[in-house]
């Protein structure tokens, strides 16, 4: 199987059925699409069931009390057994119904790297607002350095080979929000086999309630900061931009 989609849903009736269209409608089938719920008491499950009769070898529903999103989706990877991963939360869906199909030739063209990104639309449903990230060219590459500037890959734009999680860990369950970040970092420091799309992705929901939602990180970035970087001089400076970042909004 070439692709493991992991959806964590909690209460997520509202947003969820958004998410299934994208991903059964798409144009490449050799995929699976997991759900791991934390005990949804709306009528979560009920579109989730109805969707897994309509196709039953390929959605599959995993329940587990809830530990946090980072837990949540390191379920999703345990359950997984696609070649890659993508994380795809209920209130984001693929940009497209080719996403699929373009990832898996890309895959194929360039080889099977270890880690795929391309770009998210991020939009804010409640202002109308919107904008693409990555957005500049120097962003087209998975570089430590820079990811200590900015995290500029959205998860739900990057598709990871399961041997990967296997060799360099899965989420960090201490991060609330920058479980992703953390990963990029140690990736990136680790120097995978990663490269860019240059296509959208996926749709990146923007709400003060959204599983997805940026701006919530608060000093879980100075905790990676710290863990990966051992020069004081260095770590206030970085401390420093993320200071300043925080006061920028979307």
């Amino acid at each position: 199987m070439r692709f493991s989609i992991v959806t964590c849903t909690y209460n997520s009736a509202q947003y969820v059925q958004n998410n299934i269209d994208s991903v059964k409608n798409q144009t490449f089938d050799d995929f699976e699409h997991i759900f791991i719920d934390g005990f949804s008491t709306d009528k979560t499950l009920e579109i989730i069931k109805k969707y897994q009769t309509e196709f039953p070898n390929k959605v599959k529903l995993f329940q587990f009390e809830p530990k946090g999103i980072g837990n949540a989706m390191n379920k999703g990877i345990e359950k997984s057994q696609g070649e890659y991963i993508i994380h795809l939360h209920s209130d984001d869906s693929f940009y497209d119904l080719e996403i699929l199909e373009n990832i898996s030739k890309f895959i194929l063209k360039n080889n099977y790297p270890d880690l795929i990104y391309g770009k998210a639309n991020f939009f804010n449903p409640e202002t109308g607002a919107n904008r693409i990230i990555p957005h500049r060219k120097v962003y087209n590459k998975l570089r430590f350095w820079l990811l200590l500037l900015t995290n500029y890959i959205p998860h739900q734009s990057v598709f990871i080979k399961k041997g990967i999680f296997e060799k360099y860990g899965n989420f960090d369950e201490q991060y609330k929000n920058s479980m992703d970040y953390d990963l990029w970092l140690r990736l990136a420091k680790n120097h995978i086999n990663s490269k860019f799309i240059d296509k959208i992705v996926c749709n990146f929901s923007i709400r003060k309630d959204s599983q997805s939602s940026i701006g919530k990180t608060n000093n879980e970035n100075i905790i990676a900061y710290k863990k990966y970087i051992k020069n004081k001089i260095i770590l206030k400076f970085l401390i420093f931009l993320y200071l300043l970042n925080q006061k920028r909004s979307f």
